[in-house]
């Protein structure tokens, strides 16, 4: 597994790299209004973008069978719901701008409908096959490549534009040129067919998929567009990017560990699944532990530091949206096994337990963004125990779930017990005490057990179609 999760890795890293360049950099030139418009903007495409997510491309990937039958069919299917989207983004734009009270909202999201056509003709085969084939390496130049295209545009941009206007064009120009290089990675011209065996078939798995990816929407956007709604744009935009770094590892861990073991856990005996998710446990407890530290006991510090002194708001909702980070991470990670065990609502009554929560909690103060990011973290705490009992049933013995936790929670415990002295020093007493007890408890780490994981021969290069 060294190849692909090296590039797997490399992908996460890149993408989060321009991400970070990205904020850093419009931060000082572009207002919180500015951030508070483009993310009021992203939560009407992505709500769309998820409420209509197939799943075919992941249906394809774990069939058992000639797969790439299905490949007319997936293109054209893929291809007619992009069309819809734009059709329906652009007719809906006016009501999105009432909603969020902002004509500048109903403009952007006039303009970003647009980005739904490229998105729609990006090689949907590549998709599959590069993620089958562990071909990840086709993946990191096709991610980087259009990360760096965003990222340059938006700061060219926002250099001439000097308002949000410069996000919106950057993603649209960011999504034309990912579907140059889909094609240039992998030729694919589709035959004029269509098989509605193939769409009952990619259906029946990608429903469960499909209700992932929904629920996954609302925990990430559900909490923006309370405090966009109920607090203005201004607070919309200290918000969004105090979650951007709340979440700047999560959603990239359970991508790129996903991405590689998913197709071992469909063909992996019991014990090696059980073996293969205790590693990835432990990396999501150590690489969330080290990115918890600082923006929850030193988050005033990190938001004075990264974005400046204007962006000190973002700083009283970093902690409570921490708390929330970590506890996704550890939550994340029954995806892969319950897709690749075939059980995928198991991860669906996960997910939907941490929605239902939220909006319970964030009920008792719903115009106070720093409730909405207490709120948020309630939600994922209550789902641990859904989460516990997935796991279990999937097959993983409860030693190995707890003994994969216990650097974690002692460097939890040392981290709190110092922090009436110092915020910075229990940064650093945190952050030594998780890499200390990972190592000698387990003589190593996480990660170097995943790499060394053999890829399954079913899945190997050599039996490509």
């Amino acid at each position: 597994m060294k190849g692909p999760l090296f590039w797997t890795l490399s992908s996460r890293i890149s993408l989060q790299f321009f991400s970070f360049l990205r904020v850093i950099i419009l931060a000082r030139i572009l207002t919180p209004y500015d951030f508070g418009i483009s993310a009021s903007t992203f939560i009407a495409y992505q709500l769309l973008e998820m409420l209509t997510f197939t799943g075919f491309t992941t249906a394809l990937t774990a069939y058992k069978g000639r797969f790439e039958e299905g490949y007319p069919t997936l293109w054209w299917a893929t291809f007619i719901r992009g069309v819809l989207l734009f059709l329906l983004l652009f007719s809906l734009s006016g009501f999105i701008g009432e909603f969020f009270k902002d004509d500048n909202v109903s403009f952007a999201s006039r303009v970003i409908a647009i980005s739904f056509i490229p998105s729609s003709l990006t090689n949907p085969v590549f998709i599959v096959e590069a993620n089958r084939f562990f071909q990840f390496k086709k993946i990191f130049i096709l991610e980087t490549s259009e990360a760096f295209i965003n990222t340059l545009s938006a700061i060219t941009l926002a250099y001439f534009l000097k308002d949000f206007r410069a996000m919106i064009y950057a993603f649209i120009i960011g999504a034309f040129s990912k579907l140059v290089i889909s094609y240039i990675l992998r030729p694919y011209m589709p035959t004029l067919s269509f098989s509605f065996a193939w769409l009952k078939s990619m259906l029946s798995f990608g429903v469960w998929v499909n209700l992932t990816f929904v629920i996954t929407f609302f925990l990430r956007y559900l909490d923006r567009t309370f405090v966009g709604k109920f607090s203005g744009q201004d607070s919309l935009g200290y918000y969004s990017n105090a979650q951007n770094f709340a979440f700047l590892v999560p959603p990239q861990l359970s991508s790129m560990v996903s991405r590689v073991l998913f197709p071992y856990f469909v063909s992996a005996s019991e014990e090696e699944s059980s073996l293969a998710f205790s590693y990835y446990l432990r990396i999501g407890a150590l690489i969330g532990g080290l990115f918890f530290a600082p923006m929850f006991f030193w988050s005033e510090g990190f938001i004075t530091l990264v974005l400046g002194d204007k962006w000190i708001n973002s700083a009283y909702m970093l902690k409570p949206l921490s708390v929330a980070g970590l506890l996704a991470i550890i939550s994340n990670t029954i995806s892969p096994l319950a897709q690749g065990k075939g059980i995928p609502k198991l991860d669906v009554m996960r997910l939907s337990v941490i929605p239902t929560l939220f909006v319970l909690f964030s009920l008792f103060n719903i115009k106070d963004g720093i409730w909405i990011a207490w709120s948020l973290a309630l939600g994922y705490a209550f789902s641990i125990p859904v989460w516990l009992y997935g796991v279990v049933r999937c097959g993983v013995p409860l030693m190995y779930i707890f003994k994969s936790m216990v650097p974690l929670t002692l460097a939890m415990f040392m981290g709190f017990l110092v922090y009436p002295i110092s915020g910075v020093f229990s940064v650093f007493v945190f952050i030594l005490v998780l890499i200390l007890c990972e190592y000698i408890i387990f003589k190593g780490f996480g990660i170097i057990e995943i790499v060394r994981l053999k890829i399954p021969q079913s899945y190997k290069e050599g039996n490509q179609p």
